[in-house]
């Protein structure tokens, strides 16, 4: 049961993040708005390509922590 909750948090910690930095840092746009609307058009540009780079992060994220959990169990 923690195994699944410590999971799903670093999954969740890991999509947060890789999402709002292809949102700010790979992928911004050129807008002059207020913040809000700022924010919600930035995180809304190139949803499809962004949704499958976080799900490739995540998963590799999930993956590697996986095999260190393996790792530490047979030590």
């Amino acid at each position: 049961m923690v195994k699944r909750v410590i999971e799903f948090l670093i999954g969740f910690a890991t999509a947060i993040t890789t999402w709002l930095l292809l949102s700010y840092v790979f992928f911004p746009i050129k807008l002059s708005a207020p913040a809000n609307e700022y924010f919600m058009a930035t995180t809304t540009h190139m949803v499809p390509l962004k949704t499958a780079i976080t799900i490739l992060f995540v998963l590799t994220v999930l993956f590697l922590y996986e095999q260190k959990i393996k790792k530490n169990k047979n030590k």
